[in-house]
């Protein structure tokens, strides 16, 4: 009788045998840019299926702890949850992954600079499960930074078994990051800027048709598994009232000045959260901060998108329901509360993933662009006695608040459209996003993107730059 290991052995080297005969057929019988569609095309199911996965069990996380919640009293259980997740979610990481996954785009971003192609094929799930505990149990994080790091290492994974070189694995790498975006907002255009306009990709022609191609699949694959719905349901659509251009103009420099408050904070939070060395003591610290304050004001659990969907259907949203201030429906109340959380929320992001949590910081800039352009909204229909439709200003005010801190307009402007289906709200879209981003540049010139140190105007003027030295180059020759 064979002994199991060395049974094992010839299934292995049949195997390698096999992919071997296959790569040879494929050099042979496949061109470059048709097995690169092909590879993008398993990428984006797989990638799809990941963030499916995903939202699947913050689901069912949510479902154990949201319910049996009291909405006229504290509910003390909330100072357990988020601290609890992030302690295990710390215990994960140092124990199981012996790694760190917290910052999908940074890694991604890190990887792409120092040409490491080659990922390990446990970080598939390893940030899934990180990031699931973290925002299941309550952490104020988003779920997309992880996925598109799991994308990313799926696009690593099936670039090397389908044996392409290290030039085509690195555009992979890029191209499954974008399909984990796409999939994690259902936004195929989305998932495409984030390649081209946060990572900065530069990709030639066929590239792009197969970031294209995966970004579609992910997206339709996350759709199909999600039973056709998206996180955020948009249900009244009304024209466009063109007498509030002028206030959409003042929302675009108002979410531009809350931008520029928002990445401070960040900024300057997470490099104090890093900072701590025991990291037990980082966990306990981020953790608490967290538990304290979503059990101060609920709203801020998880990615926050029942708030989000309540306030852009107009529905009411009390922001001391549940809280701290519980019981407290007077205007005053509910204003302080909306204005707490928008002041703590930057704060929260930073701790949800600096401190041995994972998570990822783009989903809550459209939590918070949401309460910056509700609030907006409110003061102004309470100062100058106007009618604005609240509802549409938190729409606008989440594109706002997203191109801004992540210096990626275009890509905002689209994952709006798309997660909404609001297409025909572009113009406004456009005009309050592209003020919002404007001011940000104005009044802070230098600033950009800290996870991958990014900014559009300054690529812009880079490429200006090499375009000009190229251009000398062929004048002096």
């Amino acid at each position: 009788m064979i002994p199991q290991q060395t049974r094992h052995a010839i299934w292995q080297a049949r195997l390698r045998g096999a992919r071997l005969g296959y790569l040879r057929w494929q050099n042979k019988h496949i061109s470059p840019g048709v097995l690169l569609i092909i590879i993008a095309m398993v990428m984006g199911m797989l990638t799809g299926a990941a963030a499916a996965m995903l939202k699947r069990l913050i689901s069912i996380f949510d479902s154990l702890f949201l319910t049996n919640l009291h909405t006229d009293t504290p509910n003390f259980k909330l100072l357990i949850w988020p601290l609890a997740g992030i302690l295990i979610t710390s215990i994960f990481q140092r124990y199981v992954v012996q790694g760190n996954v917290a910052r999908g785009t940074r890694i991604i971003k890190q990887n792409l600079e120092q040409k490491r192609f080659s990922l390990n094929p446990l970080n598939i799930f390893n940030p899934l499960l990180g990031c699931s505990v973290t925002i299941g149990f309550g952490s104020s994080g988003g779920s997309e930074g992880p996925t598109a790091l799991s994308g990313a290492v799926i696009g690593s994974n099936v670039g090397r078994w389908f044996g392409v070189s290290d030039k085509w694995l690195g555009l992979l790498v890029a191209i499954g990051g974008g399909a984990g975006i796409a999939a994690i907002f259902k936004s195929p255009m989305g998932g495409v800027l984030f390649a081209l306009e946060v990572l900065q990709i530069q990709m030639t022609t066929i590239a792009v048709i197969a970031l294209v191609f995966a970004c579609l699949i992910s997206s339709a694959t996350a759709y199909l598994l999600s039973n056709f719905t998206f996180d955020i349901r948009f249900s009244q659509m009304m024209e466009f009232d063109t007498h509030n251009i002028g206030w959409i103009c003042l929302l675009g420099v108002f979410c531009g000045l809350y931008c520029i408050y928002y990445n401070y904070t960040k900024k300057k939070s997470t490099k104090y959260f890093s900072s701590i060395r025991n990291p037990w003591f980082a966990a306990l610290i981020t953790g608490g901060i967290m538990s304290v304050s979503v059990f101060a004001f609920p709203t801020l659990y998880g990615e926050g998108f029942r708030v989000i969907t309540g306030l852009i259907n107009g529905n009411a949203v009390s922001f001391a329901e549940g809280g701290i201030l519980a019981g407290h429906t007077e205007g005053f109340w509910v204003l302080g509360s909306l204005a707490i959380v928008l002041l703590l929320k930057s704060v929260l992001v930073a701790a949800s993933y600096s401190g041995g949590g994972v998570a990822g910081d783009f989903v809550p800039t459209f939590f918070a662009g949401a309460l910056a352009g509700y609030l907006f909204a409110v003061i102004v229909n309470s100062l100058f006695d106007t009618q604005l439709p609240a509802w549409f200003f938190a729409l606008a005010g989440m594109g706002c608040v997203m191109g801004g801190t992540v210096h990626a307009p275009l890509m905002a402007l689209f994952i709006l459209c798309e997660t909404t289906n609001t297409y025909a709200y572009l113009f406004p879209y456009l005009l309050a996003i592209g003020l919002c981003y404007a001011t940000v540049k104005i009044i802070t010139p230098k600033s950009w993107y800290g996870e991958t140190k990014h900014d559009d105007l300054m690529a812009l003027m880079n490429i200006s730059n090499n375009r000009d030295l190229n251009t000398r180059g062929e004048n002096e020759d």
